[in-house]
């Protein structure tokens, strides 16, 4: 079941809520959550039409690394700040023909209901690395044998000697090629 909040149940105070649980986040294929998943926010009006979220998001994600195909731990902690517009649908076409820097940071809605678990996933989602590396020095896989170059030395001649242009240096080396 979603959290959804409507800006009519937000009081003038603002309302703060502890999510421990996003739902549908088990059906994601990018990421494992490992752990626990804390989420605390408060949402507050600043006009009739506009409701502000701030807060943070704390999460242990388990990634597969792009390098190596290794699973390790990623965590996350991010701060939080939407904006989220209520507006009827013929003014939500002009604001998308006329966006500007500020309002980039701004979700336009159709009706006036923040949905938590949607705005929670995100964020998290965003507060992932655009490159899955389990560290910096990670050296991979071997592209000949598969093995993993961090825990083994392989024993593949790793000399560029198949390039498609490698023909083209040899010439190059023995002078062929004028300039």
């Amino acid at each position: 079941m979603t959290l959804q909040v409507r800006f009519s149940e937000i009081l003038p105070c603002g309302n703060s809520y502890e999510v421990l649980e996003i739902d549908g986040l088990s059906s994601q294929q990018d990421f494992l959550l490992k752990g626990n998943l804390t989420a605390h926010c408060t949402l507050k009006h600043r006009t009739d039409a506009e409701v502000e979220m701030q807060g943070q998001l704390k999460a242990t994600l388990s990634l597969t690394c792009d390098r190596c195909l290794v699973c390790y731990d990623f965590d996350v902690d991010t701060e939080m700040q939407v904006l989220f517009q209520s507006v009827s649908s013929e003014y939500k076409h002009l604001i998308e023909l006329e966006c500007n820097v500020e309002e980039l940071d701004t979700v336009i809605l159709d009706e006036p209901v923040v949905d938590l678990d949607d705005v929670l996933r995100q964020q998290l989602y965003l507060a992932l690395p655009l490159k899955n590396i389990c560290s910096e020095q990670c050296r991979g896989i071997c592209a000949r044998c598969g093995e993993n170059l961090n825990v083994v030395e392989c024993r593949c001649n790793h000399e560029r000697q198949d390039l498609p242009f490698a023909v083209l240096a040899q010439l190059n080396n023995k002078n062929i090629i004028k300039k």
